[in-house]
């Protein structure tokens, strides 16, 4: 993930405490060698303090500094980002795809309070717009654009980045999310071994420690994308398997985020193996979508669902 800071606000509360205990910024510089410029520059926001700085300006204020700039950390608005391409990637809608991406290069060029660690990882966000966009396109050499499109965004950070030895490298969280586009039109392409591989390498990855809630989000897509895997190699055994490992996960976590498509590769599932309780999970999986007001969503299930295998799933259930 690339890392923002809201450092104004962080300088506004240094300037808080500072004043609580009665200092002065001559004062200060007396006390802690660091120069009254420095605590000034500091206060107003237009620097990023160093890590010794933080550690003896936390001993004299009593305050945890290192914890207070973590807090001041644009979490939210790089989050709302992903959620919102998320959606659009799913149920793709060109008008929105171009709305986000104006946005996001209008706020990061215009927002004077952020200061970015890692420019690079703003880039990359917007090119895995741009493959997400090709991704839906219908035509062939779209996705091929789209693939190169991805292996160019994970070069601008790791130049020598070959896909066969993508198990050799580390990665950001943006590239891992780009890793998992790349997976998916994989997929697309038939390439299901080495698709689905890559989907288990990030989902080992993302399941180390305490999982962020978008991580979590982005742990149930991966394990989505297997079940559709397996599907696709008519693997109809293991998508049940991994579908009730996610369903058990998403229950550990309480989360309900992407509880439709599990439910519904599950029924999928069931159904080909001719097990009586598809239609118990489909069921599910149409119902979480109506309650979530995700009706165009909805649409498209019923279509595939009817086109596809012949079950309808009414309106009212």
């Amino acid at each position: 993930m690339f890392i923002s800071y809201n450092l104004e606000a962080f300088g506004d509360k240094l300037k808080e405490l500072r004043r609580d205990l009665g200092y002065s910024q001559r004062e200060l510089e007396k006390q802690s060698g660091i120069s009254s410029d420095t605590l000034r520059r500091i206060e107003k926001g237009e620097v990023i303090p160093r890590y010794e700085t933080l550690e003896l300006l936390s001993s004299l204020y009593k305050e945890d500094l290192l914890e207070l700039l973590k807090e001041s950390r644009s979490h939210k608005m790089l989050t709302e980002y992903y959620d919102a391409l998320d959606d659009i990637i799913t149920t793709y809608n060109d008008e929105k795809m171009r709305a986000l991406e104006k946005e996001i290069r209008d706020s990061f060029k215009e927002n004077k309070d952020l200061v970015f660690i890692n420019p690079n990882e703003v880039i990359q966000l917007l090119l895995l717009i741009r493959g997400a966009a090709l991704y839906h396109s219908r035509f062939e050499s779209d996705k091929t654009d789209a693939k190169n499109i991805l292996l160019d965004a994970l070069r601008l950070t790791q130049p020598s980045f070959n896909i066969t030895q993508f198990m050799t490298y580390k990665y950001s969280f943006i590239e891992l999310r780009i890793l998992l586009l790349y997976a998916i039109l994989l997929a697309e392409e038939k390439e299901l071994s080495l698709s689905t591989k890559i989907l288990y390498f990030i989902l080992e990855r993302l399941k180390k420690g305490a999982p962020t809630p978008y991580q979590m989000f982005l742990l149930v897509k991966i394990y989505t994308n297997i079940c559709y895997n397996y599907h696709l190699e008519d693997a109809h055994k293991k998508v049940l398997l991994v579908a009730d490992e996610a369903l058990a996960f998403c229950l550990e976590k309480e989360t309900t985020h992407g509880l439709n498509s599990l439910y519904y590769r599950k029924g999928i599932a069931e159904y080909h193996l001719k097990n009586k309780n598809y239609m118990s999970s489909l069921f599910r999986s149409f119902f979480i979508l109506k309650l979530t007001g995700k009706e165009d969503l909805l649409a498209i299930y019923q279509k595939v669902t009817k086109d596809q295998y012949g079950i309808e799933i009414p309106m009212e259930y």
